[in-house]
């Protein structure tokens, strides 16, 4: 038997085509076209579950159990109209009555007679096939839930890293990130801002040449952090002072880190880089440094004045000492003595010191005041006339005054020192050659003014009035400007100046509440500007408690108690009275003196004694005194008359001050003051 198709079953049913079925290991039925078993292999019986073969004329209906009715004759139709086997699916009946699904192919083939087609129908292994099936069905899902994943990563990839990318260039700082070999693969709008450069020109660059750092002093180049981060792999950062270059050659303070990118397994994928503007910060740190400076330079004149204003006063003693027996010598020689001439110079030196320790009194603020409201533009005239006389011609003098009246509370002689100061150092500025100083007389209301100078406190505000002295001379540059308040520090050539004019200035101006700026630069001349806070009109002020009385008449006999710890002042002051027509006790200490009175309380006028001296000050003595005597008159002495010592002696009552330095000019005369009110005439003559 030849088949139709080419892969066609055996043609026949004949034995010996039975016998060829039986060879085949798949399961195969021979059927005639109305569905007559015709043969069946032992592979069919077996995958049937038959023990032998159905009887003659068996129809395959038989050995099925199809539930729908015509099921069977669509199988046969379909193999009739088949030459190669196509599918199909039977449920075949048991031996044990079960019924199993089974799947199946069918096909017409050629008979032995050319007339008698039959239908091969070929049972397909159902563990094999649903195997199969089963595999590839499980390949099939696992290759999609592999996709699956692999799209899902691949998502969660992309949201993480437009997440990332979002947050990077949200970011406050700048941050920069480069590849392996140090190239830019990414830069935020900050970093874009600060750098100059956009992100797509900057990509593909190396990061040196977008990120272009120099040194703030001395704009010397500077290795950036990222080829650090990339060579060391690990996190580095800038030193201080260092600049951002720009694009465009804008200059940035910046502060920032680099660190390197490696992954899970140690490879090193690049670098980042995240910095910061910081120019608030670098403002503050300089403002801070300056305040600092301030602060030392107010501490320094602050200790320099304490120190002066210690040495003054005892200066004073040896001063006093020094004036006083130069007069009782002067006194004591004939008109045409020879050594007058000497005295004549120890006195003139000995003036010349008083005049030196009271400017150091005043830079230390320790000079007695006398402050009254009173119109400041009579003081700029009266300076700018003494200014106007001494000028030589080939110096320009011009002042302008405000129209309106300011008043402030001001010691016009201090006042007037300080301006005279000013006025002289911008005539020494001009070094004798022509030129031009200027003084004005205006009003300052505002923020503190430029180049103020340290050690008046904080800037209190306010109206002020403001006096300007300017010139075009050789002007100071910024170490000068630093040290010209230092007492003693001068650049004039020896013999023109002591260095204690500016801080004789300094300290005065404080002592009145005001401020000094300076503004100044080498060959383009300086400008003093004095600010004091403007007053109400002027009244008649206060009367201070050592204001200078005139030369009084030689004593008349008054017993004058006086104390002095100082040997030598104390037998100088004796001589001085005496001379003067006073009986004199005198005593080294307040208790031999306290126990004299005490003995005898009426046999003294008035007490003259020292203020600084051990067991009990001058102050303490006096309130002994009033305890013992009441109504006795008291003078205390004092190389320093702080307002300490005059608050106490307003409280004590009946005691005056006198400046020691002044005593020989002026204790006769304050005593013959005191005890005028007295009446008293002197005792035993």
């Amino acid at each position: 038997m030849a088949p139709d198709a080419p892969a066609g079953p055996p043609a026949s049913a004949t034995p010996s085509a039975a016998g060829l079925l039986d060879v085949l290991p798949e399961p195969m039925l021979l059927l005639d076209l109305q569905g007559r078993v015709l043969s069946l292999n032992r592979a069919a019986l077996h995958g049937l579950g038959l023990a032998s073969p159905p009887p003659a004329g068996s129809r395959l209906a038989d050995l099925c159990a199809e539930p729908e009715p015509g099921a069977i004759d669509a199988l046969l139709r379909q193999g009739a109209r088949c030459a190669q086997f196509s599918p199909a699916r039977l449920r075949w009946r048991a031996a044990d009555g079960d019924t199993t699904a089974q799947r199946c192919e069918i096909a017409r083939v050629a008979g032995a007679d050319a007339g008698a087609p039959a239908l091969l129908l070929r049972l397909l292994p159902q563990a094999a096939a649903g195997g199969r099936f089963i595999a590839l069905n499980e390949r099939i899902e696992a290759l999609s839930r592999e996709v699956a994943r692999r799209r899902a990563a691949e998502s969660a990839l992309r949201e993480q890293s437009e997440w990332l990318h979002v947050v990077l260039r949200s970011i406050g700082d700048a941050v920069i990130a480069t590849d392996a070999r140090g190239r830019v693969v990414f830069m935020n709008p900050v970093a874009e801002q600060l750098c100059g450069w956009p992100e797509a020109d900057a990509r593909g660059r190396e990061a040196a040449e977008v990120v272009v750092l120099v040194h703030a002093q001395t704009r010397a180049p500077v290795a950036g952090p990222l080829r650090r981060a990339l060579d060391e792999r690990r996190i580095v950062g800038l030193d201080e002072d260092t600049l951002l270059v720009a694009r465009d050659g804008a200059e940035r303070p910046i502060d920032d880190a680099a660190g390197p990118i490696i992954d899970s397994q140690g490879r090193l994928l690049g670098a980042v880089l995240v910095f910061r503007e910081i120019s608030e910060r670098v403002r503050a740190e300089q403002a801070r440094r300056a305040l600092e400076q301030q602060l030392r330079n107010a501490q320094k004149m602050e200790a320099v004045g304490t120190l002066a204003g210690g040495i003054a006063h005892d200066f004073n003693n040896v001063l006093g000492a020094i004036l006083g027996n130069a007069v009782l010598a002067q006194e004591e020689l004939a008109p045409d003595h020879p050594v007058l001439p000497r005295l004549a110079q120890i006195d003139r030196a000995g003036r010349r010191a008083r005049d030196l320790v009271r400017q150091i009194m005043a830079f230390s603020r320790r000079q007695p005041q006398q402050l009254r409201r009173q119109a400041l533009a009579p003081l700029v005239e009266e300076c700018a006339a003494l200014l106007r006389s001494t000028l030589p011609a080939s110096v320009q003098l011009r002042v302008l005054l405000a129209d309106e009246p300011l008043h402030v509370l001001a010691d016009a002689t201090q006042v007037a020192q300080v301006l005279m100061n000013l006025c002289t150092n911008a005539w020494h500025a001009l070094r004798g050659s022509s030129g031009r100083i200027g003084i004005t007389l205006d009003t300052w209301d505002g923020d503190a003014p430029p180049g103020l100078v340290p050690g008046f406190g904080p800037w209190r505000g306010g109206r002020h009035a403001r006096v300007t002295v300017s010139d075009d001379g050789c002007g100071m540059d910024e170490a000068t400007l630093q040290r010209i308040f230092e007492p003693f520090f001068t650049t004039k050539a020896q013999g023109l100046g002591t260095g204690l004019g500016l801080a004789v200035a300094h300290g005065i101006v404080a002592e009145h509440r005001g401020a000094l700026a300076v503004d100044s630069r080498v060959g383009q001349g300086t400008r003093f500007h004095l600010l004091l806070p403007l007053t109400e009109a002027p009244d008649s002020g206060p009367v201070p408690l050592d204001t200078a009385v005139a030369v009084a008449p030689a004593g008349r006999g008054q017993h004058v108690l006086v104390v002095d710890d100082d040997e030598v002042m104390l037998a100088t002051v004796e001589a001085l009275l005496r001379r003067a027509g006073f009986r004199v006790s005198a005593f080294p200490g307040p208790r031999p003196a306290l126990r004299a009175l005490a003995a005898a309380p009426a046999a003294f006028d008035v007490v003259v004694s020292d203020f600084n001296m051990p067991q009990l000050d001058g102050l303490q003595l006096a309130d002994e005194v009033r305890r013992l005597r009441p109504g006795l008159p008291v003078i205390v002495s004092s190389g320093y008359l702080s307002d300490d010592l005059r608050t106490g002696a307003e409280t004590i009552g009946q005691v005056r001050l006198l400046a020691k330095e002044e005593t020989f000019e002026r204790l006769p005369a304050l005593l013959d003051e005191v005890l005028a009110p007295l009446g008293r005439p002197p005792e035993g003559g």
